[in-house]
């Protein structure tokens, strides 16, 4: 009795795809690559033993990756938490911080008082807020001839109109003030707000960055 050789010629396997078109790179992901493999293996080159032990000490190293991350992100998010609770002091303490980027949470709010400091006598120099896009909301003059001055702004643009709540800048111009001139918000911290981009610290109806704090005060 003749028997008919066994034919090596077969179409090539397919290993499943991800329903999502993308690597996740999760442990159950690789498991799933790993028994496609073995299922579809050519019978004829089958994969070696040491190739096998290769591939297991990869999902081993994946499955330990996996929970590193997870460990990190728990110390993280333990770390925020811890770091959120500190700011809690803060509140209610008279504090200056970097007039910079912020945050106006309320149409027409109330902004804190601006501190300007300069090291020689002011000329022309003025307090410039801008939008998000750097467009120009609201110029305010520093009076001529100061070295220490307090400026105010009160939410509304050039027109007299009340701004939307949304991203700024403070910025200074010195105009003819050849001295340095710096700006800080003065004020009352009232809360800690927890928001998307991280923890914010608010006076009046600004949110600031609590890496804008330069000096904390006494409870007012």
């Amino acid at each position: 009795m003749s028997l008919d050789p066994i034919s090596a010629t077969s179409s090539p396997a397919t290993a499943p795809s991800a329903t999502s078109g993308a690597l996740t790179g999760n442990k159950n992901e690789f498991l799933k690559l790993f028994m496609a493999q073995l299922e579809h293996q050519d019978p004829l080159d089958p994969k070696t033993g040491s190739d096998m032990v290769a591939q297991l000490a990869q999902f081993s190293a994946v499955e330990q990756a996996q929970q590193t991350n997870s460990q990190l992100g728990d110390l993280a998010a333990a770390q925020a938490s811890s770091a959120s609770a500190g700011m809690a002091t803060l509140v209610g303490r008279a504090c200056d911080a970097t007039a910079g980027s912020f945050t106006l949470d309320a149409t027409g709010g109330t902004p804190p008082p601006l501190s300007i400091s300069s090291t020689g006598p002011t000329t022309g120099a003025s307090i410039v807020i801008t939008d998000a896009q750097g467009k120009e909301i609201r110029c305010v003059a520093i009076p001529d001839g100061s070295t220490d001055a307090t400026v105010t702004w009160d939410g509304k643009d050039s027109s007299g109109r009340p701004v939307a709540p949304g991203s700024y800048k403070v910025s200074v111009d010195p105009g003819k003030t050849t001295s340095d001139i710096t700006a800080q918000w003065t004020g009352r911290v009232d809360a800690v707000e927890l928001t998307a981009d991280g923890p914010r610290l608010r006076m009046g109806d600004v949110l600031i960055a609590p890496s804008d704090i330069r000096t904390i005060g006494v409870s007012s």
